[in-house]
């Protein structure tokens, strides 16, 4: 018998605040501040299949990447016991190797109820460069460990062999143990609020009401894209250079929309280049669920019923669809946001109404190394950085957010400071930065960091040469900017040491006095000025 529509919606809401709860035993017990201040990671939950049916707030990429990855876990754990944990960061699988995904197999009396999973981006994962983002690596086991997807607990017993395996592959083997246990305590949170509800419904209800979950995203979302006109949108954008030289790589889409699907095409996009800008198939996957929500409708409940109705077609060997040995890196800090947008430049040809105008567009991510003066142990960070979002018909950009999609916080002033031997002399808007219009797009941020210590500093960005566009007559938004201040003169990175790209680059040395500063793009403006 079917289950009653209150049922079903009691079922729904407690396994969305199940997720909720995952991430807040994740923040609460996490060691790096990249997971309790930084946000960067996400929760779900999946049904027996592999099939998402519920997800956190969280990231974009993170989310619809897992998509791919889960079925990898269906088909190399068919049969899971109770008291397993798996582990993978197969860039090929989900997105790039910092994320770490934890899967756990939910039972209740050894009957199978689903998976619990929590991807996050570690401090640190190994690899040429502390904290990764080495913008000119050229194959993909330079940016760091690969673990193959793989058990770390069985039946509830640690594989010690794997844990040592891996933290003896890391900078912070603490910080990164603190974290996965983490991740690891919020599955384990997740297993038993679905015994609680088993408990209350029965498990024929509950697994009767997952699926319910995912039928009421796909109906809703198949009504909700009846406002989206049949038809065919193509766009084009670039990533801007590849760190080595200054080859500009195509993204191109051509979506076909009808009553009942998207189409999505990549044909004639670049080849994958030889440095990180590249994305897997399944962080692709990703960015195309990103925007397309968005354009449809971001308030139904995101999980496997939407992303049946999607389809993608990535030349394989493309950029957006790069193979072993290719590294792909940069997939969650720019093709997860030049992707989208590319999509949604398409529609704003013929639907500028529901579009919002080009966004600072990049991770803006940085890592650095220095050492601790009292200690001599080495400190390593890693940061991404918030910019101006596009305006729309109906309203300016917003200010100093990440980018759409994206729930990551900024780290607080007071916490680098404590821990990384900088001193922070400013963190403001950067004034007119946002592109004029009807409606000013949003203002990116300037932050400044005084070195207290000698670092090495590695970036990974995009969006310093092609600045963000305007839509309806808009203009375009301040790109982002990367500079050094020393001895009082202020030149961009890429002048102060001959750099062949300003935003992609490994181990820069950085001076005990420099001034560090990181200027984030704005958006776009929407419409003609008055």
């Amino acid at each position: 018998m079917a289950l009653d529509p209150f049922t079903t919606q009691i079922i729904r809401n407690f396994l969305f605040s199940t997720t909720e709860e995952m991430i807040q035993t994740t923040v609460l017990t996490a060691y790096s501040p990249t997971f309790s201040e930084g946000f960067d990671f996400s929760c779900a939950l999946f049904d027996r299949d592999g099939r998402m049916v519920i997800q956190s707030r969280g990231i974009g990429v993170h989310l619809g990447s897992l998509v791919q990855a889960m079925r990898a876990v269906v088909a190399k754990f068919p049969t899971p016991e109770p008291g397993d944990v798996f582990i993978t960061n197969n860039p090929y699988l989900a997105t790039h190797q910092s994320d770490v995904m934890v899967c756990r197999p939910m039972f209740l009396d050894g009957a199978h109820l689903g998976f619990a999973v929590n991807i996050g981006h570690w401090t640190d994962i190994g690899g040429m460069s502390p904290g990764g983002c080495a913008g000119t690596s050229t194959h993909v086991v330079q940016d760091g460990l690969i673990i193959p997807l793989s058990r770390l607990y069985r039946g509830g017993e640690l594989v010690e062999e794997t844990r040592d395996f891996i933290l003896a592959n890391v900078r912070l083997p603490e910080d990164d143990w603190g974290d996965l246990m983490s991740q690891i305590s919020a599955t384990a949170v997740a297993e038993n609020r679905l015994r609680e509800l088993v408990g209350r419904y029965g498990i024929d209800d509950v697994l009767a009401g997952m699926a319910a979950a995912i039928d009421y995203s796909r109906d809703r979302f198949l009504a909700r894209m009846r406002d989206v006109p049949d038809g065919v949108y193509e766009a084009e954008d670039f990533i801007e250079d590849d760190g080595l030289t200054d080859a500009r790589y195509p993204i191109r889409v051509k979506v076909t929309k009808n009553a009942s699907h998207f189409r999505v095409d990549f044909a004639g996009t670049a080849a994958a280049a030889p440095t990180p800008i590249n994305a897997a198939l399944s962080s692709a996957r990703a960015a195309v669920y990103t925007a397309i929500i968005a354009l449809v409708d971001p308030l139904t409940p995101v999980n496997a019923g939407i992303f049946d109705l999607i389809e993608l077609d990535a030349p394989e060997g493309s950029i957006v669809n790069a193979l072993w040995p290719r590294p792909v890196y940069g997939c969650t800090f720019e093709m997860a946001k030049r992707v989208p947008e590319t999509i949604l430049k398409a529609f704003g040809k013929t639907l500028p109404a529901q579009v919002a105008a080009g966004s600072h567009a990049s991770g803006n991510n940085l890592a650095g190394r220095s050492k601790n003066p009292k200690t001599g142990e080495d400190v390593v960070w890693y940061n991404y950085y918030e910019g101006g979002q596009g305006a729309t018909a109906h309203a300016p950009g917003n200010d100093a957010v990440y980018f759409w999609g994206e729930t990551s916080h900024n780290q607080p002033i007071e916490v680098w400071e404590h821990k990384y031997q900088v001193l922070v002399e400013r963190y403001g808007l950067r004034d007119g930065s946002g592109g004029a219009g009807r409606h000013r797009g949003g203002m990116g941020t300037v932050h400044e960091y005084r070195l207290l210590e000698d670092h090495h500093l590695s970036g990974l960005g995009d969006r310093h040469r092609i600045a963000p566009w305007g839509l309806a007559g808009g203009e375009d938004g301040a790109p982002n900017r990367w500079s050094l201040r020393r001895n009082g003169e202020t030149r961009e990175l890429g002048d102060v040491f001959g750099l062949k790209s300003p935003s992609k680059f490994y181990n820069i040395p950085l001076l005990k006095g420099d001034v560090l500063i990181i200027e984030t793009g704005g958006g776009g403006g929407y419409g003609r000025s008055a």
